[in-house]
C-alpha cells in the first residue's frame, strides 16, 4: 500500500520508492564493505525526495530565518544612516508606527524566527512535511501532529552527518529505515488505509510503550480524535503519561481544542481515582489553553463532583474572569461556560460545599448579573443605532432626490400657454405636470423632523410610540 502511495506521487515518490528499495537491499545483501552508511545515503536522498512533494513551504527553515534577520538588519541600519530633517517646531514623540520602530519590529520578529529554528533543530524539515500533509490530508495539523512530523527533521539530521563522515553506529541504519517507513506510511497512505491499524490500536486492553509510541507518530489529527473518542482503556492513562504526556493535553495553538477530553469522561466513569488524580494535577493548565478545553473540565466537573475541587473550578473561572473585558456583552460561547459552571455548583453535595464553592459561586453570580447588565445595555443601545442608520439612509435618499430634481430642471423653461416645460433645445422636461414642479426637500421634510425626534427619543431613552405626533 505504501509504494501505491508513493507512485501516487509522480516522479518524486518513484524516486522516493527506488531508494527506499536500494536500502532495503544493502541492508540486507552481502559483498558490501560499508553498507549501513551506503543504505543511510539512500534514505536521506528518499527523504529529500518525499520531503520535496508540492505542499511543503519554501520559506521556512534556518537559511530563511538568517536571510530575513540580515536584511531586516540592513533595513534598520540605512534608517539610522540618514540624517534627520531638522523639525519646524519641537520634536514629535516617536511613535511605533515610524520607519525605525517598524524596522525593529523586523528585527524583532526575524530574530524571533532564528531564536525558534536553533532552540528546534530539525524545524525545517518539520514545517515541510507539516505543509505536505496538510495539503493531503486537506485538515489543519495540531501541536501533536506536528511534533510526531519530527521524525522526519532526526532522520534527514542523522543521515546528513554520516554523508559528512560521520560514522554509524552498529544497527542505526536498520532502524532509521523502519522509522523512514513509519513516518512515510503516515504521511501518504490516505486515512482508509491506515483505519485497521488505527481500531486494532483502539482495541487494545494492555498496550505497551511501543504501542503508545506508535500513536505518538501518528501525523493525523483525526485518527488521534478518534482513538480517543473510541473509549480506549484506562491502562493507556499511565502509559501515555510516560511516554506522550503530550497526547493528553489540549492543542494551545489551536484555540483550546481538546481531543483527550472525550478519553477522561469515559475514563472518570470506569477509573474515576485515575482520572482524578491527572485532572488534579493538569486542570488549571488545561482549562488555560482554551475556552473548550475550559468547558470540557467544568463538564467534567458538572457530571462527578469530586473529580475536581472546589478551589480548582474557582481559579479556573477567576482567570476567565480576569482575561473578561468589562462590560462587553456575553457571547454564546461564554454563556455556555457559564451554564456549565452553574451545573458543577449545583452537582457539589452539600457537605462538600466549603468556603472555596461559595466564592466559587459568588463568582459565579458577579458574572451573571454583569452579563445581564451588559446584555440589557446593548438591547438598549441597538434600537438607537439602527434608528441613527435608518435616519441616515433616508437623509442620503433625499439627498440624492434633490440632486437629480435640480439636474432634470436646469435649463428648463415655461412656454408661452403655461402649460409645457422645454429646455434650451426644444426638449420637455421631465416635469411636464400643469402642477409647478416642488423641490422633494419641501415634501420631505416634515417626515424628516418627525423621524429625527423620534430617534432622539429612543436614544434618550424616552417612548413617545403612543403619542399623538408618532401616530
Amino acid at each position: 500500500m505504501l509504494a501505491s502511495a508513493l507512485e501516487a506521487q509522480g516522479e518524486p515518490g518513484v524516486r522516493a520508492l527506488a531508494l527506499l528499495q536500494d536500502a532495503r537491499q544493502v541492508l540486507v545483501g552481502a559483498g558490501l564493505v560499508r553498507p549501513a552508511e551506503v543504505a543511510e545515503s539512500c534514505l536521506r536522498g528518499a527523504a529529500d525526495a518525499l520531503l520535496s512533494l508540492p505542499g511543503a513551504p519554501v520559506v521556512v527553515g534556518l537559511k530563511s530565518a538568517v536571510s530575513g534577520l540580515l536584511d531586516a538588519v540592513d533595513a534598520a541600519g540605512r534608517a539610522a544612516a540618514t540624517p534627520p530633517r531638522e523639525p519646524a517646531g519641537p520634536p514629535a514623540p516617536t511613535s511605533a508606527g515610524t520607519p525605525d520602530a517598524v524596522a525593529w519590529e523586523r528585527v524583532c520578529s526575524a530574530a524571533a524566527a532564528l531564536r525558534g529554528q536553533m532552540d528546534r533543530p530539525g524545524q525545517y524539515h518539520r514545517g515541510r512535511a507539516a505543509g505536505i500533509a496538510e495539503r493531503l490530508m486537506g485538515v489543519k495539523l495540531g501541536a501533536a501532529q506536528e511534533e510526531a512530523l519530527g521524525v522526519w527533521g532526526e532522520v534527514y539530521g542523522k543521515t546528513s552527518g554520516t554523508l559528512h563522515g560521520a560514522t554509524v553506529e552498529a544497527g542505526r541504519a536498520a532502524r532509521l529505515y523502519a522509522e523512514v517507513l513509519a513516518a512515510a506510511r503516515e504521511l501518504l497512505v490516505p486515512l482508509p488505509g491506515r483505519a485497521a491499524r488505527v481500531l486494532k490500536l483502539t482495541a487494545l486492553h494492555r498496550p505497551g510503550p511501543e504501542q503508545v509510541r506508535e500513536l505518538a507518530r501518528w501525523a493525523d489529527p483525526r485518527a488521534t480524535a478518534f482513538f480517543f473518542r473510541s473509549r480506549p482503556a484506562p491502562a493507556w492513562l499511565p502509559l501515555l503519561q510516560e511516554h506522550a504526556p503530550h497526547l493528553l493535553l489540549p492543542d494551545g495553538p489551536a484555540g483550546g481544542v481538546w481531543p483527550a477530553a472525550a478519553f477522561f469522561e469515559h475514563l472518570a466513569g470506569t477509573d474515576p481515582q485515575a482520572a482524578g488524580a491527572w485532572i488534579a494535577e493538569y486542570a488549571e493548565t488545561v482549562a488555560a489553553a482554551g475556552r473548550p478545553a475550559l468547558d470540557a473540565v467544568l463538564r467534567l466537573a458538572g457530571r462527578d463532583a469530586a473529580l475536581v475541587t472546589p478551589a480548582l473550578v474557582r481559579a479556573v473561572l477567576a482567570r476567565q474572569a480576569a482575561d473578561r473585558p468589562a462590560g462587553k456583552p456575553v457571547t454564546p460561547e461564554e454563556g455556555w461556560t457559564l451554564r456549565r459552571a452553574a451545573e458543577w455548583a449545583l452537582a457539589v453535595p452539600l457537605p462538600a460545599r466549603d468556603r472555596d464553592w461559595i466564592l466559587t459561586v459568588e463568582l459565579l453570580l458577579a458574572a451573571t448579573v454583569d452579563a445581564e447588565h451588559a446584555a440589557a445595555r446593548y438591547r438598549r443601545a441597538a434600537p438607537a443605532e439602527h434608528a441613527r442608520a435608518a435616519a441616515h439612509r433616508f437623509a442620503t435618499a433625499v439627498a440624492a432626490r434633490e440632486l437629480a430634481g435640480g439636474v432634470a430642471q436646469r435649463g428648463c423653461r415655461t412656454d408661452s400657454s403655461g402649460a409645457t416645460r422645454k429646455n434650451s433645445d426644444g426638449r420637455r422636461c421631465p416635469n411636464t405636470s400643469l402642477t409647478p414642479w416642488r423641490s422633494p426637500r419641501a415634501t420631505v421634510l416634515p417626515i424628516w423632523d418627525l423621524l429625527h425626534q423620534r430617534c432622539s427619543a429612543i436614544v434618550h431613552g424616552v417612548d413617545h410610540a403612543h403619542s399623538p405626533e408618532a401616530q
